[in-house]
């Protein structure tokens, strides 16, 4: 009960944390295209992508680590974890993905703060954001087709 509760929660963070990474993008694109400052709004959204990441990583462990534990067993000591594509993928390629997704958010996050003008400041929050962005789609595809 706890397990799917804590699972549909990650569901609708994962949407949120979507919803903020497409918002980031559209305000880097639109923000070039129009030679606009970066101001607090670009910031604004572009850390809320990042915390929304932050927060499905505590709740991705969460369900990974203590909650999957209790009720079946952890997914490395499932014996066919390496034969059988779906557990592969929840236990190693998703994790992974997300990980790498969440670095290059702080590490654009970074990149952002040290830029000088807001070309370079829109260019990396669209390079480094939509990279992740990019990741977090490619796990989800994946996550659909197992």
């Amino acid at each position: 009960m706890i397990y799917s509760f804590a699972f549909k929660i990650h569901i609708v963070i994962s949407t949120i944390t979507m919803l903020a990474g497409i918002a980031t993008i559209a305000m880097s694109v639109q923000g070039l295209i129009s030679k606009r400052d970066y101001g607090r709004g670009d910031s604004g959204i572009s850390i809320a992508f990042n915390v929304a990441l932050y927060f499905q990583l505590i709740l991705g462990s969460l369900i990974y680590y203590l909650l999957r534990t209790s009720l079946e067993g952890p997914m490395w000591e499932v014996p066919d974890t390496q034969n059988d594509a779906s557990l592969r993928f929840w236990a190693i390629e998703h994790i992974a993905l997300m990980i790498f997704a969440l670095f290059l958010t702080q590490l654009g996050r970074a990149f952002i703060k040290k830029s000088k003008g807001s070309f370079r400041k829109f260019r990396a929050s669209l390079f480094y954001f939509g990279a992740s962005l990019l990741l977090i789609l490619f796990s989800m595809t994946m996550a659909l087709t197992r």
